[in-house]
């Protein structure tokens, strides 16, 4: 199967919770590992599911927030169709508490049951990419009216500042909110399930790779200054700290081989 890939923005009123739908097929030589990110992530496999962590995938599959790395590797050619969340956002979709959630490879059916079964099925006989982004649209608006967390906007509206301008202090930010720092951490953990400074740490090694992946010209340390780090020594300490590796290796990896990074839909600070 020629290698193809694809992406597509939801509906209108998807928009605010969902970042874009996106999709593979045929032969792509993966990198070594994910690195850890703040997004979920559901990948409704119609192809060979890739293997995680040594294990094949279920057929659909959540992944959520990670704080480490996670071992991938393809498993023959892929066919897939993927829903992007936008950081913190699962929550407006199901029940669970995000907390419960992280680092872990979930099948579908144990957040929506027998319905993501049957939204697998339609997605592995629907034709082309439109088709399946409106049974996406069709089954997550659906969720949305069941759990859709409207009191916890204006923290959604918070989050959003904290993953686009990674730089910002917690302190100011806490400031903006009119809570104290405790308070805001407080609500900020309670709602996510990590504190906001992991969450940033996180995040901006994220944009970074994501950077370094998108335009290969970019010099490392030129990325790094840009998302927030120090030096390069900060910039090399946090990513060993979180992937176990060396920036190089991880960036090696993404260049040589296909990634998961799509361009990011708004910029970043």
């Amino acid at each position: 199967m020629h290698p193809h890939r694809w992406h597509l923005r939801p509906t209108a009123q998807l928009r605010p919770y969902i970042d874009r739908y996106w999709g593979w097929e045929g032969k792509h030589e993966l990198p070594p590992h994910l690195p850890p990110g703040t997004g979920s992530e559901c990948f409704f496999h119609y192809g060979t599911p890739f293997l995680l962590d040594g294990r094949e995938s279920p057929q659909a599959v959540l992944l959520c927030l990670r704080t480490r790395a996670m071992a991938i590797e393809e498993n023959g050619d892929l066919g897939f169709v993927a829903v992007r969340f936008r950081s913190g956002y699962l929550r407006h979709f199901c029940a669970q508490a995000q907390a419960h959630l992280h680092d872990q490879e979930l099948p579908a059916q144990a957040i929506w049951g027998d319905s993501a079964e049957r939204l697998t099925d339609q997605l592995r006989l629907a034709d082309g990419p439109a088709s399946r982004a409106a049974l996406l649209d069709q089954f997550f608006l659906a969720r949305l009216g069941q759990h859709e967390d409207r009191p916890g906007r204006a923290l959604d509206a918070l989050l959003d500042k904290l993953y686009y301008a990674p730089g910002m202090g917690i302190e100011a930010l806490a400031e903006h909110s009119g809570w104290t720092r405790r308070h805001f951490q407080r609500k900020f953990t309670d709602a996510y399930g990590l504190g906001p400074k992991q969450f940033v740490r996180i995040a901006r090694l994220a944009h970074t790779m994501r950077m370094l992946a998108l335009e290969p010209g970019t010099a490392t340390l030129d990325a790094a200054l840009r998302m927030g780090y120090f030096d390069q020594a900060h910039f090399i300490h946090e990513t060993r700290a979180l992937t176990g590796s060396t920036p190089q290796t991880i960036i090696t990896g993404l260049r040589e081989k296909s990634h998961f990074y799509n361009p990011p839909s708004r910029p970043i600070t």
